[in-house]
């Protein structure tokens, strides 16, 4: 049951995150569903604020271990009837128990320069999605927030399943030595980093997903030093292997995303 549970929670987000928006039971029905990407602006009442400015205020949620200016991701409705969806602040409930969870990248995550010595890849992705239209991509032009879904070992409590999942990091990492004068293309390597310990032979083989918001301002200022120019384009290299947790037989995968000029 265990193993079935972790299975279906990880299949219902990446379901769940490929419908931007929802309007439930057909076209009479005046509640709205959607998932957030947003950054907490405030604890209490606890505020999110979306991509577009639009704010989203959750006057039932009592959490104190809320960060602002990180970003979150949960779903949330509000009834259309009584509030117009393009209001700047809206009064919205949390949808069937979903919790704003902190998605941003942890402090040795990245972007940093590329250190073969701890944070190049020791194992791959599952996959690596690089349908934009279904994930969100840029925010606020100063993160990069990435689907991520990789191999993990299924364990029989939470306890050890929590354990297993803190053992990835996610290491977003650049190499700017080739950067030309004029360059506009930032590129940037998604790193999957697994810390076993003094185990040996852990078998990994089923999938699971997350998402990372990577904060841009480091990256960027590196590479314009190196360059000369503001990028106006990303690219995320990531091996990816769907067959099994190896980098034998991985392949080389690719995301791109525009940014903004300011």
């Amino acid at each position: 049951m265990k193993q079935l549970k972790f299975l279906l929670v990880a299949l219902m987000t990446v379901l769940m995150g490929m419908s931007v928006t929802s309007c439930m039971n057909g076209d009479d029905n005046t509640i709205y569903t959607g998932p957030a990407f947003a950054k907490c602006t405030n604890y209490f009442p606890a505020t999110f604020e979306l991509a577009n400015g639009q704010k989203l205020v959750v006057n039932e949620l009592s959490m104190p271990n809320l960060n602002i200016g990180e970003i979150y991701f949960f779903y949330y409705q509000f009834d259309t009837a009584q509030q117009p969806g393009n209001s700047q602040t809206l009064d919205v409930t949390l949808y069937a128990g979903s919790t704003p969870t902190s998605i941003s990248a942890k402090s040795n995550e990245g972007p940093e320069e590329l250190r073969e010595d701890y944070n190049k890849a020791n194992a791959p992705l599952y996959t690596f999605n690089s349908d934009t239209s279904t994930q969100p991509g840029i925010l606020f032009n100063e993160y990069l927030v990435i689907p991520i879904m990789y191999w993990v070992k299924v364990e029989s409590t939470d306890e050890k399943q929590k354990e297993e999942l803190n053992k990835h990091s996610f290491i977003l990492t650049y190499d700017f030595t080739n950067v030309k004068s004029g360059d506009t293309t930032l590129e940037l390597t998604l790193n999957h980093v697994i810390k076993d310990g003094s185990e040996e032979g852990v078998e990994r083989n089923k999938y699971t997903s997350t998402y990372k918001a990577y904060k841009l301002d480091r990256a960027i200022s590196d590479f314009k030093a190196a360059g000369g120019a503001e990028p106006t384009k990303i690219i995320v290299n990531a091996k990816t292997n769907s067959s099994k947790n190896s980098l034998d037989g991985a392949a080389n995968s690719t995301w791109s995303e525009t940014l903004k000029t300011n």
